[in-house]
């Protein structure tokens, strides 16, 4: 099966995917699972690689392992943004509610292991590399939280959507860098998409839009928290393309502010341009132009 899929073509496979007669199967259903993910800051990351081992689903009679890759997977999670997804695996699971993912990585322990040839790992415009340690991720694997239901005899897919930005932070004194787990877990059906264009881009301006639940943003949320992450509830966030567009995917349906902010090099906001309202639905593609006459000053 085709690894790489693209969030339009999700949301036609989910509308037609869910109603799939799995009949043979009692009281079973097949659910299909991606992994996409949101921007980095810093500029001079050209990779964020993961190895993935095993997928497990928590449901109501607990842990299920969904896969179990005899040849590990790895891949540069920083490959598929803006509606892109890798497909992991198609399983048939007991039908009900999951409430829970943990992926099982090949990577070294917090406190030691070898660091010469981790499965997940940093890799930086210089040709570098650099180890990413998982807290407690060797032995509980990485646990992502997000709810779906899987009905009998149908077909659900759900995407895991990590947030780099958030995920990949400095553990202090040591200066090892962490993979925490920032991700959300939506079932497609129930995600939307914003495309947009920002008509007053000027050369050399990076800016970045971060989607907060309506009314939920406050100036407080540029200064970095202990991890030294900056918009720290953004639901998601992407960066607007040289040619001024911009792409929010798997979105839960509901009311959102879009804020726009121009960053440095790395990732540090320089100037808040301000807010833009949007609304989504389950399914939809809501396509917007943004200038800066339009924003709303916050």
């Amino acid at each position: 099966m085709k690894r790489t899929i693209h969030f339009t073509a999700m949301l036609l496979a989910a509308a037609s995917l869910f109603f799939s007669a799995c009949s043979d199967e009692d009281a079973k259903g097949k659910v299909q699972l991606y992994i996409t993910d949101a921007p980095i800051d810093a500029e001079n990351v050209t990779g964020v690689f993961l190895t993935i081992k095993g997928v497990e689903l928590k449901g109501s009679d607990g842990w299920q392992t969904v896969a179990t890759y005899e040849e590990p997977i790895k891949i540069n999670i920083l490959d598929y943004q803006n509606g892109s997804a890798y497909f992991l695996t198609e399983e048939v699971l007991s039908a009900g509610t999951y409430s829970e993912a943990r992926l099982q990585l090949e990577a070294p322990a917090e406190q030691g292991g070898s660091i010469n040839n981790p499965g997940c790992y940093l890799t930086y415009t210089d040709g570098s590399t650099e180890p990413l340690f998982i807290p407690s991720g060797a032995q509980s694997g990485y646990k992502v939280k997000g709810e779906f239901s899987l009905a009998e005899g149908g077909t659900v897919a759900v995407t895991l959507d990590f947030d780099v930005r958030k995920s990949v932070v400095e553990a202090g004194a040591s200066g090892k860098m962490l993979l925490k787990p920032v991700v959300r877990l939506i079932a497609n059906q129930d995600a939307a998409l914003i495309k947009g264009t920002y008509t007053d881009l000027t050369e050399g301006q990076r800016i970045v839009v971060y989607a907060y639940e309506k009314g939920t943003f406050t100036t407080a949320e540029m200064d970095a928290d202990e991890d030294g992450v900056r918009f720290v509830n953004a639901i998601t966030s992407t960066q607007v393309s040289e040619t001024g567009t911009f792409t929010l995917a798997f979105m839960a349906s509901g009311k959102y502010d879009l804020i726009f902010v121009t960053v440095s090099d790395t990732g540090e906001p320089t100037a808040l341009l301000g807010s833009f309202p949007a609304e989504v639905t389950s399914g939809s593609i809501l396509t917007i132009n943004v200038s800066t006459e339009l924003l709303i000053a916050l």
